[in-house]
């Protein structure tokens, strides 16, 4: 009888040890990302709404809809629309405008989409005739790294202290922009 048991109780030990090193395991997983589709799949360009949002058309990919937000993955820039700091919105704007100047009448696709913080928004790479978007902006000096994992408790916000900065390399991009308003 001893002897059917034994290999009971080590299987059971074995069972044991199995789901304890998985909840263990999915404990110790960062949560910097969430599962993505992939890509590269095409959109058109709806509406730069800020330098790091766009209403795209998807021509392919993970939406069911034909229009979707979209949010840039890993930076953030200053917001022309909705923000409630005054020194962020003239240099969001400045941004904005560069950001559609430098997308027009490019081939637009999107990678590592997955869903986004804010309801309805996809996040993810745009890539501009096969150049991410989200590395020329932060090369260029008009966007700050941000951690977009919907883990992340921290919200974008625009720090403004970095506007001379962005303002300056808007300058020396040869952009057509307004200097900074005092």
């Amino acid at each position: 009888m001893n002897g059917h048991r034994v290999p009971l109780f080590w299987i059971a030990i074995g069972c044991l040890a199995a789901v304890l090193s998985t909840a263990a395991s999915d404990e110790d997983a960062p949560r910097a990302r969430e599962l993505d589709y992939g890509g590269p799949f095409r959109v058109g360009m709806g509406r730069v709404i800020d330098g790091w949002r766009y209403n795209l058309r998807w021509r392919e990919g993970p939406s069911s809809r034909r229009d979707g937000r979209f949010n840039l993955a890993d930076v953030h820039t200053p917001s022309a629309t909705s923000t409630d700091q005054d020194c962020e919105r003239n240099v969001g704007i400045a941004v904005r405008d560069f950001v559609r100047g430098y997308l027009r009448g490019k081939g637009l696709r999107t990678r590592n989409v997955r869903h986004g913080r804010e309801p309805g928004a996809w996040v993810g790479r745009l890539e501009a005739d096969g150049e991410d978007l989200s590395s020329k902006l932060l090369e260029m000096g008009l966007a700050i790294p941000y951690n977009d994992s919907r883990w992340n408790p921290n919200l974008r916000r625009w720090d403004c202290a970095a506007n001379e900065a962005v303002w300056q390399a808007l300058q020396e991009t040869g952009a057509d922009v307004p200097a900074p308003a005092d």
